[in-house]
Order: structure tokens, then C-alpha cells, then sequence
């Protein structure tokens, strides 16, 4: 028999108020460590607000937003709509800034850099500077960036939102592989429902004001269609 799966966050009765405004209200769920979840809902109802709650940039109004720590000790890293990197410097600039600050051994570097940089077919620009990448190419490193220094939870923010189709399922097809290799724990929130069952093992749909769960869906290779279907019903009412 197996063991029980860990928790890496708890979400537990929370709500959360932006002045006289009330955005989230009594939300519970958890997110398991190696799973990949999606919030999923329409634009404006407080997706991006739970991520801030997640990471701790935001505290709630009410309730608990509890996060384990890594074995390395890193809490939440999150990956926005745009790369955020350093312009001035090179992608391993970028990387190493990261792992400088987290104080990890600069005998570690390479070896945290070079497997990541690898399952995303960029080590050959490690020494290419910032301005010389394409916006799909820069988001790689950016996501490279977040999981080098081993965090417990890697929170992306619609960070596909600004790029093509095409580019838009490489990067998916990039966050898999890297969620494989690492085992990190993954929230991400998008309001394309396609998007949220490529990359999840589990779809929570955010709906109302203030928003609440409306559900929570388990995907697997067999239910995707019937996945979808509950999620639109979620949606359209």
C-alpha cells in the first residue's frame, strides 16, 4: 500500500479583501508536492490574487495560506506574464544572480544550471545576452531561473499569455518536462481551458463575485473530454 500524499500548500477557509472589495471568499483546497494544478477562471476573478497569496506577497483578510518548505529551504518562486530578466546581463548572469542570492555554493552552480538549461534546449545560450533572445527563448530562461534554486513551489502567472500558438505549446511542453525532471510542485493559473488540461493533474475553476470553487476536476489521458465538458458547464453559468 502506498503512503499518504504530502502537502506542500493549504489553503484553509481563506478569503481576501482589496479595501471595501471582497475577492476570494472561504476558499479550501491543497496542493500535493510533484502536482501540477491549475486555476482556472475568467479574466478578473482572482486568480493572480491567489498566487500572491501563495507566495507571500499578499496575506488574507481571513483564514490560512500555509506552504511547506523545500528540503532546500526556498518557499514559492513565480514566473509572470513577462521574463523579468536582468537586461544588462547574460542568461548565465541571470541564472547565477539567483543562486547567489538563495546562498547556494557557487561549487553547485553548474550543476544546477546546465540539466535545467538541457531539458530546455538553451545551454548553447548560456553567454547570449538578454537582448538576443526571442520573448519564447527568454520565458525558458525565466522559467530555468525560478528552479534553480530548488523551491518548494513554482507559481506561474499566465506566463504563456504573450506568445503564439506555436511558441505557446513548446513552453507548455517545456513546463512538463522541467515539472518531470524536478518534481516540483506547480500552480498556474490561465483562463484557457486547453491550456489547463495540457499541463494539470487537477483543474480548479474559480467562478463569482467574490470568487469561490466552483470545482475541482482530476485530469487523466481518459476523462479529458468529460473534464472539459464540466469545466465549460462550470464556466457558463
Amino acid at each position: 500500500m502506498g503512503g499518504a500524499v504530502a502537502e506542500i500548500i493549504r489553503v484553509a477557509g481563506m478569503s481576501f479583501d482589496y479595501g471595501p472589495k471582497k475577492v476570494l471568499e472561504r476558499i479550501d483546497l491543497a496542493v500535493n508536492v510533484g502536482e501540477a494544478l491549475v486555476l482556472l477562471g475568467p479574466s478578473g476573478v482572482g486568480k493572480s490574487t491567489m498566487l500572491r497569496l501563495m507566495s507571500g506577497l499578499l496575506q488574507p483578510s481571513t483564514g490560512d495560506v500555509t506552504v511547506s518548505e523545500a528540503s532546500s529551504g526556498i518557499g514559492p518562486r513565480m514566473v509572470f506574464q513577462q521574463p523579468r530578466l536582468f537586461p544588462w546581463m547574460t542568461v548565465r548572469g541571470n541564472l547565477e544572480f539567483a543562486l547567489r542570492a538563495a546562498s547556494v555554493p557557487r561549487s553547485d552552480w553548474d550543476g544546477r544550471i546546465v540539466p535545467l538549461m538541457e531539458q530546455v534546449g538553451l545551454v548553447s545560450e548560456l553567454d547570449a545576452a538578454v537582448s538576443s533572445l526571442s520573448i519564447g527563448m527568454a520565458q525558458r530562461v525565466a522559467l530555468v531561473r525560478s528552479l534553480v534554486c530548488q523551491p518548494s513551489v513554482l507559481l506561474l502567472d499566465e506566463p504563456f499569455s504573450a506568445l503564439d500558438p506555436k511558441r505557446r505549446r513548446q513552453l507548455q511542453q517545456d513546463v512538463l518536462k522541467l515539472v518531470s525532471f524536478t518534481q516540483v510542485a506547480v500552480v498556474m493559473v490561465t483562463h484557457d481551458i486547453d491550456e489547463a488540461i495540457a499541463i494539470g493533474d487537477r483543474v480548479v475553476v474559480l467562478t463569482g463575485t467574490p470568487a469561490t470553487v466552483a470545482c475541482q476536476i482530476s485530469i487523466t489521458d481518459r476523462n479529458e473530454r468529460e473534464a472539459r465538458a464540466q469545466i465549460e458547464d462550470h464556466l457558463l453559468r
